[in-house]
């Protein structure tokens, strides 16, 4: 049997936090297989895949299955492969996940999204050595484009740059909601895709240095700003169906796989319209001193293929992730008025640095993260609470699940923006839980590396919307669901806009 034992992390790995974690004391001879950790009943050549189909228990049930996991298996959990889908181990402790990314290859494998990786290296790239994404590359040829961003991406007064422009977009965006409420001051089209065009908008000033005018109260359907929000929408719909779910694409043509790639060639050419027509204006522009340049600029200065693909990473990754963060935090706003009301003040003040606003976007991010959790392919075999992990096992870190235990956040289920900002000695205080329970941007080097343009986007919104209206909500908890990793809210979206 194995010993349970308390393991002490030094304050110097854990930023001078002390904790404890219950972990397994791996013996060599103790260790058993991969095939052996628990999880959902494995048949012969069908696998665990009934519990997915419809009448198994975990059927259309996204949003819960780490929870679910976790409660019948405890801290990790076997899902076999099948049908074209890898293999999958999830992590439910912090500690044990922790020292598994710690020990990983300097260069770390984040899997997923195989079938837009294959689309753009055989029929994109005009050369063998041309980036794919800071998303989609992987080891020396991440490492390469990620040296040459960081610099440029990573510094806090390049985005400083782009404050002012994104506060006009997002009082235009306020005016466009309130010319958009009916007579019960609640908007009648599509919340999320009125959020996406703000968000495009929003990334657009950041990633080409330009506004798009997704906002024009005139842009019609046909628009190429409305095609893209279709186009991303769509993409990350059809990778679901690849690259998360049972597919057999990787050794056959199959319709879905046919569909992804008209999908995938009209995401780009429509990012190209963008990207080649803001590239033309420059060419136009006045020269500016470096410190005055925008991104985009900057990396044209670099290569060309290199700005190309940050600016088609942006555009894809920018928008329904800034949008689906900024609408749960709006329906937290308008489900816990005390804490709107609380937030209103402090942006009244009209100081910079509003640490409440930002203590409620940590908290959003905490109870309606975006991502789900951590991905990673690892590198090398890992012994990891009593059980070996092999080399080449995609591994899921289960922080959805983590950031909602009682044993890391009290009262873990309640929107409390304060347990961000409290005293030390104060029992919500957010520092007592596990570091890595909480990672919304991911973690180490392959971290989000438009993490500061993010939440520059939702401090402004949110800031511009808690001043202008009273956000009510009517009716129960919206659904939630999620596709390729990322979690959505779904409709119907009752909220009431009210003028403050």
């Amino acid at each position: 049997m194995f010993k349970l034992t308390r393991f002490f992390v030094s304050k110097e790995v854990l930023n001078k936090q002390k904790y404890f974690s219950t972990v397994v004391k791996e013996a060599k001879d103790q260790i058993k297989p991969w095939r052996k950790i628990p999880g959902p009943l494995s048949l012969p050549i069908i696998g665990q895949i009934l519990h997915f189909l419809p009448g198994g228990w975990l059927h259309d049930r996204p949003i819960e299955l780490q929870e679910l996991l976790y409660k019948n298996y405890g801290p990790i959990v076997r899902l076999d492969g099948n049908l074209g889908f890898p293999p999958i181990t999830f992590i439910f402790d912090p500690e044990a996940a922790i020292r598994l990314f710690r020990k990983e290859d300097p260069l770390p494998v984040r899997p997923g999204f195989d079938s837009i990786v294959y689309y753009r290296r055989h029929f994109y790239n005009k050369h063998e050595d041309d980036p794919i994404g800071l998303i989609l590359d992987q080891g020396e040829a991440w490492k390469k484009l990620r040296s040459l961003v960081n610099p440029v991406m990573l510094q806090t007064k390049t985005i400083k740059l782009y404050a002012n422009v994104m506060a006009e977009v997002a009082d235009e965006m306020v005016e466009r909601l309130k010319s958009k409420r009916n007579t019960q001051n609640m908007i009648e089209a599509n919340l999320f895709t009125e959020l996406n065009l703000w968000a495009l908008e929003s990334v657009g000033v950041v990633a080409l240095g330009d506004r798009l005018n997704c906002l024009d109260p005139n842009l019609p359907d046909d628009s190429p700003a409305k095609k893209l929000i279709v186009a991303v929408h769509n993409l990350f719909k059809i990778m679901e169906k690849l690259d998360f779910q049972p597919s057999l694409w990787k050794y056959v043509t199959t319709p879905t796989y046919t569909k992804g790639n008209k999908i995938y060639s009209e995401n780009l050419r429509l990012n190209e319209f963008f990207i080649d027509r803001a590239i033309e204006t420059l060419k136009s522009k006045e020269e500016t001193n470096d410190k005055d340049k925008s991104i985009l600029e900057k990396l044209l200065e670099i290569d060309r293929s290199v700005a190309v693909t940050v600016s088609n990473d942006l555009l894809v990754a920018g928008v329904d992730t800034s949008a689906s963060t900024t609408l749960a935090l709006m329906y937290l706003l308008a489900a816990n008025p005390d804490k709107q009301n609380k937030l209103r003040e402090e942006i009244a003040l009209n100081e910079e640095k509003n640490p409440y606003l930002k203590a409620c976007i940590k908290e959003a991010l905490r109870l309606y993260p975006v991502v789900g959790g951590n991905f990673r392919q690892t590198t090398k075999e890992h012994d990891i609470l009593g059980y070996r992990i092999p080399k080449n096992m995609n591994i899921i870190i289960g922080n959805q699940s983590l950031c909602l235990m009682e044993e890391q956040f009290p009262k873990p289920k309640e929107f409390i923006p304060e347990r961000w900002i409290v005293d030390k000695n104060d029992p919500l205080y957010y520092g007592n839980a596990h570091p890595f329970s909480y990672t919304p941007f991911g973690f180490g080097v392959r971290s989000c590396i438009g993490r500061r343009i993010a939440e520059l986007e939702i401090e402004t919104i949110i800031s511009k919307m808690v001043k202008n209206f009273k956000l009510d909500w009517i009716g129960p908890p919206p659904k939630r669901t999620r596709y390729c990793a990322i979690n959505y809210i779904l409709e119907p979206y009752n909220f009431v806009f009210n003028d403050v």
